[in-house]
């Protein structure tokens, strides 16, 4: 409380106390004239000052609990108010024969916002869904256990099946080919030479909608004896829902059997 307000609240304490200022002062241990000043307001007294005055006055000058009570009664009220006016809004937003069209929009809003959330979940989900489908028919077509086994029965053509018509692919010791028909005649060769794959292994692979890059290591034999190992890395693209092998390197880590220079 500040001054003047606190002079006059003083002041009314007293006289309803019926004391005088010469009394007061005396409980108060103060002189008068300190007294006059401050119920006039003209001075600001000290807190320390002002709780004298008050004990003395016996009137407690800050109630924290019922403050505190104070503060959750009227929050408890101004909560109530709020709930009771947004529940008689929504309730008269139903009542579409006053205001229909201003009604409509308004009720229209929550529910277009719905159907936009959902509409966005749908779409992340398919698309989610379509990724994965994606990825695992990677895995089939790519798969080398597959090309393990038709290699070395000599189904060469379900082998050339994986490559783009324009497929380039580079070998040591092999010129650069550049369709699926070359493609063919070199993995005929090695099949007759009578190179067969006894390690074919993926190490690396990296996938997205429509590229995907894998990376491994190789070995091939004669007569079940390995006679080179090296790396490769092909170059996947995702055409008309089917992975196509595009681009494809081989490197060889050694070549020293006759039977594969020759």
């Amino acid at each position: 409380m500040k001054q003047p307000d606190l002079g006059k609240k003083i002041a009314e304490l007293r006289k309803a106390k019926g004391l005088t200022q010469d009394e007061l002062v005396e409980k108060c241990n103060i002189n008068v004239r300190t007294l006059q000043r401050i119920e006039a307001g003209e001075v600001t007294p000290r807190s320390y000052t002002v709780k004298i005055i008050f004990t003395a006055l016996d009137c407690k000058i800050y109630d924290s609990s019922k403050t505190m009570n104070d503060k959750f009664t009227y929050a408890g009220h101004i909560v109530n108010t709020w709930l009771v006016q947004f529940y008689n809004y929504v309730i008269d937003l139903f009542n579409l024969k006053t205001h229909t069209m201003k009604k409509l929009a308004i009720l229209s809003t929550p529910v277009l916002a719905i159907c936009i959330v959902l509409m966005f979940s749908i779409s992340s989900s398919a698309k989610s869904h379509a990724r994965k489908a994606i990825r695992e028919k990677f895995e089939q077509t790519s798969s080398n256990p597959s090309f393990m086994r038709q290699f070395n029965a000599g189904q060469i053509d379900s082998i050339c099946n994986r490559y783009l018509e324009n497929a380039c692919m580079m070998a040591d010791n092999a010129p650069t080919t550049y369709d699926r028909k070359s493609i063919n005649e070199h993995f005929n060769q090695l099949y007759n030479r009578g190179l067969r794959f006894s390690k074919l292994t993926s190490t690396f692979k990296v996938i997205s909608d429509s590229l995907a890059i894998d990376r491994g290591v190789w070995d091939v034999s004669v007569n079940s004896i390995v006679v080179a190992s090296g790396t490769y890395l092909s170059q996947w693209r995702y055409i008309n829902g089917k992975w196509w092998v595009e681009n494809e390197m081989s490197k060889s880590d050694a070549l020293n059997n006759p039977e594969v220079n020759k």
